[in-house]
């Protein structure tokens, strides 16, 4: 009977609990969907189709990336525009291009211990030169093809995908584009303002825009703000300038002196090479591009001005102490007035009829910084050296 008792007693107990059980077992499973759901979304991957198109036109290349980065949750117009000026400063939209212009080398790419064979859209190098190669190959795809370099990017890059995508999400172009070359290209020291002039023009061209003072500079041009960095500009190259006395040997003109225009043939002084990597407005920039429009180029990795003789020589370039026209000229620390840590580079432009002197064109001396362009004539002398450049 007691037994009875016992059981009836219990039988009720579960019958009572019942109903509670079963909410509080359809609560626990509302709560752990819901938490799973919030780790699902907070561990999301960005993939998605990513499809660049192949152009040789930059703007239609830039138009099929910025259209890719929009698909992406959280990323907005002034991050994208902050990609694509550090792209165009990288590569030029080029993703086929290696550093340099240098021909492709599957054995030398796949090193990882090289430097200075950079690759693709945002010119990638060492390990993860070869992590971009690697992803290529396990999608059965040419590392060239700009959609995969975007997909690496985003996705497969380690924590750089992080930090790309927390760039991407920034709400002011400036500062957007400063993030992602310090932070994700972790290079380019001295080419903020040309960054970040590219990146205005493209968040002008392809933003639907908004009213903040991104769009508001964005149309203003880049003199201002280049010239807002020159004050500061301590970049490694040359940071010369006429106060530091550049003027010692022969004045500085913006203009080709009359003596030599007619010895000149090639007056694009101007032209840009997307593969420098040389700091924006230094004598070393100018230098690099400056031979590669005269089809004699040099490469990214001979230091500053003053060391530019002794490390081309070390790598087989032909030197001598005499000008050549077409030639780099390399001044040591205070040679010609050049600046007494980094020392100067510039072009040989042309030779006097008589042979005593000759022209250089050559970068930051006036308006230091800008890029502005300038001619001095000089005399060969002490603490000189050329450089014929690669035929």
């Amino acid at each position: 009977m007691q037994k009875q008792l016992v059981f009836h007693f219990k039988h009720k107990i579960v019958l009572f609990l019942a109903p509670y059980l079963v909410f509080f077992l359809v609560l626990l499973l509302i709560v752990m969907a819901l938490f799973y759901q919030d780790n699902n979304n907070d561990c999301q991957s960005t993939d998605t189709t990513v499809t660049v198109t192949t152009s040789a036109d930059k703007v239609a290349v830039a138009k099929s990336i910025h259209d890719n980065l929009k698909k992406i949750s959280g990323v907005t117009e002034a991050g994208i525009a902050g990609y694509l000026g550090n792209t165009e400063n990288e590569s030029g939209f080029n993703a086929s291009i290696v550093q340099s212009n240098a021909t492709y080398n599957e054995t030398t790419a796949m090193n990882a211990s090289i430097s200075g064979y950079a690759l693709g859209l945002n010119q990638w190098d060492n390990s993860r030169r070869v992590e971009l190669l690697n992803y290529a190959k396990s999608q059965n795809k040419k590392w060239s093809d700009a959609g995969v370099q975007l997909d690496f990017a985003l996705n497969h890059d380690g924590s750089n995908s992080d930090l790309l995508k927390q760039g991407l999400k920034m709400t002011n172009v400036d500062d957007a584009t400063e993030y992602l070359r310090a932070k994700w290209e972790r290079g380019g020291a001295g080419t903020t303002s040309k960054r970040q002039s590219f990146a205005r023009a493209w968040y002008a061209k392809l933003s639907s825009g908004s009213s903040n003072t991104a769009v508001d500079t964005a149309t203003n041009g880049t003199e201002n703000t280049q010239n807002t960095d020159n004050t500061t500009n301590n970049s490694s190259g040359c940071s010369t300038n006429v106060a530091q006395g550049m003027g010692t040997s022969g004045a500085p003109v913006k203009e080709i002196p009359s003596a030599y225009k007619s010895k000149i043939k090639d007056t694009n002084f101007t032209a840009t090479s997307s593969s420098n990597t040389y700091p924006f407005g230094q004598c070393t920039w100018y230098t690099y591009n400056r031979m590669q429009e005269l089809g004699t180029p040099v490469e990214n990795v001979l230091g500053n001005g003053a060391d530019w003789g002794a490390n081309a020589k070390a790598r087989g370039y032909k030197t001598d102490t005499k000008p050549h026209v077409g030639w780099a000229v390399s001044f040591s620390q205070g040679a010609d007035g050049a600046d007494p840590t980094y020392g100067h580079v510039a072009v040989v432009e042309a030779i006097s009829d008589d042979k005593t002197h000759f022209l250089v064109s050559e970068c930051n001396v006036v308006a230091s910084g800008t890029g502005t362009v300038s001619f001095r004539e000089l005399t060969a002398g002490q603490g000189v050296t050329f450089i014929q450049g690669k035929q």
